[in-house]
């Protein structure tokens, strides 16, 4: 699920200001020369000080800047259920509109993964190649001089995503040192690109790990994709032709982080190396100084959160500086351009195509042959106690907050529905308001499974124990935490949270009728009605 609450964004002229300066940015100014023994490479804290007007006032004084950005795994902005979510292509889009109005000539290269692998995504297949799309849309609209290849963005199916960066990437290039694509997408791809920011030339190249796409169950990649080197005998001949013609080298690896640590050793020549991460929020904010301080090893983490800041400078005299910067609340301001696309014409489509109602769907393994979901109505007859409990928590309001949310239609979102809804992609599980009314919000089957069984023959022990769950069990399975993520509950420790939904104790089961059971009413819809 993608997360954040974005506040309304302001007039269209910023985004012809910002679309006048993304990207490649020329300048008469005479380019900048390295000096034959650089300088130590400068890092800053994260956060500038509080005092400061500049946007990034720990770069000082650069002639032009570089934004990195990369292993966005499918978060293209916060979702809002959390206050203190950070990322988003959103305040991605403002950072680079408040550089420009500083005057700062900016460049932005993509490391690549921007989506996540479908086979476990939350929207599913159809939303993750959707979502791909969007992605795609948003480098270009960014102005992205070089987009690394990954081969998780190629799970789609290879010809699929190529056949959308054809579509969509606009003037933006796939920069492959070691892969030549057949004919069809040779456009597609370069061995390196040079890009300016101001008088700064920087030489940027990437190599993609050639395991990670030979383990590709695709039987098309061997066709598209037919060559494949090793990084060790692409780099050479294309880190010399860099040297020649650009200031600074820049080398991007999609590939684990270690062989970007090797390479960024093999060839020194590169001043900035770029490598994947092994958690979201990177541990270090700082580069890893190697070659005797010559190189900066960066990494910007994942999901979006964080991009890297490069600074160059007149002359060459000062070396670059490097800042990672946090994408939080700080870049909730204009980017009209990047909200349209995001938050207007994303859900559109997938509103358009049906994505919730068409989600793949299956049987729940852990609830009793035959059981259905229900609704929080038929619960109420044997537990209105419990059930009155439940309509004062946040939980019964899951589904009104979409409803209510100032980003558009967030109830067409299978990411968003999924823990807003009862039974999302579960067989007799919620389809839409129109087809399954009862079972809107995060109500009781979502713990304790589909009911149906139960509210029939409430007195048999197996169903029951089938749909209990105590604290314990609910603790150690952290059924809880497929909501209350990372991202969405921070914070969140079932210890500390179960108080405000416990309800153990609060009916009286002594009335002879709550015994009897009842007849659950074939409201689910029809497809997949036999299983769970």
């Amino acid at each position: 699920m993608t997360h954040g609450d974005l506040r309304p964004w302001i007039s269209v002229s910023l985004v012809i200001l910002a679309l006048a300066y993304v990207g490649c940015t020329s300048s008469p100014t005479e380019p900048i020369k390295k000096t034959a023994t650089p300088p130590t490479p400068a890092t800053t804290p994260a956060t500038p000080p509080a005092t400061s007007t500049k946007l990034i006032a720990n770069l000082g004084d650069p002639v032009g800047v570089l934004i990195v950005s990369g292993e966005r795994n499918g978060y293209m902005e916060p979702c809002g259920c959390s206050e203190d979510q950070s990322g988003g292509l959103i305040r991605l889009y403002d950072l680079v509109e408040r550089l420009h109005q500083q005057n700062l000539p900016t460049a932005f290269i993509d490391l690549g993964g921007l989506i996540k692998n479908p086979a476990t995504a939350r929207g599913g297949f159809e939303q993750t190649k959707i979502k791909l799309d969007y992605a795609i849309k948003a480098l270009a609209l960014l102005k992205c001089s070089a987009l690394g290849l990954s081969a998780e963005d190629l799970k789609v199916g290879v010809s699929e995503t190529l056949g959308l960066f054809l579509n969509s990437l606009g003037e933006t290039r796939i920069v492959a040192a070691n892969i030549e694509p057949n004919e069809a997408y040779a456009s597609l791809f370069r061995p390196s690109v040079i890009t300016r920011s101001g008088p700064v030339r920087l030489g940027v190249t990437a190599v993609t790990d050639p395991a990670s796409l030979e383990g590709l169950a695709d039987p098309e990649r061997e066709a598209l994709l037919p060559k494949i080197l090793r990084p060790e005998d692409a780099l050479p001949k294309v880190l010399a032709d860099l040297e020649s013609k650009s200031d600074y080298q820049i080398l991007m690896v999609q590939g684990p982080p270690d062989l970007a640590r090797r390479l960024a050793g093999a060839y020194p020549g590169f001043d900035i190396v770029v490598s994947t991460s092994e958690f979201p929020d990177p541990l270090n904010h700082d580069p890893e100084l190697l070659n005797g301080g010559k190189t900066m090893l960066v990494t910007v983490g994942q999901k979006g959160k964080n991009v890297g800041v490069f600074g160059f400078y007149k002359d060459g005299e000062q070396a670059p500086k490097y800042q990672l910067v946090t994408l939080n609340k700080r870049y909730d301001g204009p980017a009209t351009a990047m909200k349209k696309l995001i938050q207007t014409e994303y859900r559109e489509t997938l509103k358009a195509a049906g994505i919730v109602e068409n989600i793949l769907r299956h049987d729940l393994a852990s609830a009793p042959t035959g059981s259905r979901f229900v609704g929080v109505d038929a619960c109420k007859t044997c537990h209105p106690k419990t059930v009155e409990h439940w309509k004062t928590t946040k939980h019964a309001e899951a589904y009104e907050t979409l409803l209510h949310d100032p980003k558009p239609n967030t109830q067409y979102d299978a990411e968003c529905i999924l823990c807003h809804t009862t039974g999302f992609e579960i067989n007799s599980g919620w389809v839409s308001a129109d087809k399954t009314p009862h079972l809107l919000g995060n109500q009781c089957e979502n713990c304790h499974g589909p009911a149906s069984r139960h509210v029939a023959e409430p007195d048999n022990r197996e169903l029951r124990k089938a749909i209990a769950l105590t604290t314990e069990r609910a603790d150690r399975t952290r059924q809880c935490l497929q909501c209350h993520d990372e991202e969405n509950s921070r914070e969140f420790e079932f210890t500390g949270y179960e108080s405000e939904i416990h309800h153990k104790g609060l009916d009286d089961y002594s009335d002879p009728k709550v015994h009897k059971g009842a007849a659950a009413q074939a409201v689910a819809p029809k497809a997949g009605a036999s299983g769970p």
